[in-house]
């Protein structure tokens, strides 16, 4: 038995053009049992509350409470020098890029968690199984099976509230009255089931590797859809109807370091919807870490439809000092031709083994038709302390 983690985190924040004030306290709990020399078990469990001053459906602000409890892992490994075998609850990352992944597909995402802490912590986890094939010293075949649907959220707690939710901005005709939101999510039947596999593989100095995977968006498409019939001189009303398209996705990436260098590749297509290629290269030198990477986005609604692309450049650095105790990070999400962007700075001080103390700012800067551009005025100050108990 390798022990547990109880972490204890109370964080304050702040959106001023979004008119919210949240605090939000957790408590997580991890811990890694032996049961063999060949099978463990995972377990990681979050409960989180919301006490927050929010924009209630688009009129003024009021008292927003929320609580959610997750297993962020639930899972049991069993397996030997040629295979093995992990099935339950839990997180599985694909892709080499740092934070902006394109063929990490396997876990639906949590929006407000990825601005506020990195793509790690936004994974929201699904049930699964994962077989691994290790058919020589450099050559892994992967499988992973998902049978549930579990949708993105743009905030686990009180969605329709949430100053990340996107829903709330949604533009429509003068005269027309939304009366909620209905989310068509797919039924629990074999041909819904989810899954893909991946070859990875060393070739001298590079690893390489290639894979395909079959599921549902996170995100889906939302329609307004009429829910009482048109008449003349009235409103038309409706709710918002989200259905989430299958996807099929074939991607591969490569990674290799010369020196103290790291270079990395993605390329990910995603029929009848998406391209997406990028390269990044990472350096940690002394108390210093930078990465950057391009990635380019290419998107095709229909045959007839003109093909809209995108350019993000993405990059990184923080310094540690006084032996560790601070880190300072940044971190920049930038698309050029739009002249827009996300940029997030991240103060931490250790104070002793058990406490921590940090201080985040982040802005979104110009408008555009990309993903993050869609996030403008999220703006947000966010104080944290963390206390660990081992």
């Amino acid at each position: 038995m390798n022990g547990w983690i109880i972490a204890f985190m109370l964080a304050a924040q702040t959106l001023p053009k979004q008119h919210a004030d949240e605090l939000r306290p957790r408590v997580s709990v991890s811990g890694t049992m032996e049961l063999s020399p060949s099978a463990r078990i995972h377990l990681e469990g979050v409960a989180e509350a919301l006490v927050a001053r929010r924009r209630i459906a688009g009129g003024p602000s009021g008292r927003v409470n929320a609580f959610d409890a997750d297993a962020r892992e639930a899972w049991i490994e069993v397996g030997g020098a040629r295979a093995d075998l992990r099935a339950g609850y839990g997180r599985l990352a694909w892709g080499r890029l740092d934070e902006v992944q394109p063929s990490d597909v396997i876990n639906p995402i949590d929006t407000a968690r990825f601005f506020l802490d990195g793509r790690a912590e936004a994974r929201l986890p699904v049930a699964f199984a994962r077989g691994r094939l290790f058919l020589s010293p450099t050559v892994t075949l992967e499988g992973v099976v998902v049978p549930f649907f579990r949708r993105s959220h743009f905030d686990s707690l009180d969605e329709p509230s949430s100053p990340f939710n996107l829903e709330n901005d949604a533009v429509l005709p003068a005269g027309t009255v939304v009366v909620g939101v209905t989310r068509v999510e797919p039924s629990t039947r074999w041909r819904h089931v989810q899954g893909g596999g991946q070859l990875s593989a060393t070739l001298g100095r590079v690893d390489v590797s290639a894979s395909v995977y079959r599921g549902f968006h996170g995100f889906g498409d939302v329609s307004f859809e009429p829910t009482i019939p048109p008449r003349a001189g009235q409103p038309l009303v409706g709710e918002l109807v989200e259905r989430f398209p299958r996807f099929t996705m074939l991607a591969a990436d490569a990674e290799t370091v010369t020196g103290p260098w790291a270079w990395r590749g993605e390329v990910a297509w995603f029929k009848d919807a998406s391209f997406d290629i990028g390269a990044g290269v990472d350096r940690k030198t002394g108390a210093y870490r930078v990465f950057g990477s391009v990635l380019v986005h290419r998107d095709v609604a229909s045959a007839t439809a003109v093909a809209r692309a995108n350019t993000n450049v993405v990059g990184s650095v923080e310094r540690s000092f006084h032996r560790d105790q601070w880190l300072a990070r940044a971190f920049a999400v930038v698309n050029p031709a739009d002249r827009s962007g996300f940029m997030r700075g991240v103060v931490s001080w250790k104070a002793s083994d058990r406490v921590a103390i940090e201080a985040t700012a982040a802005m979104f800067v110009g408008t555009g038709d990309d993903t993050i551009s869609r996030f403008a005025g999220r703006d947000f100050v966010m104080a944290r302390v963390r206390y660990f108990l081992k």
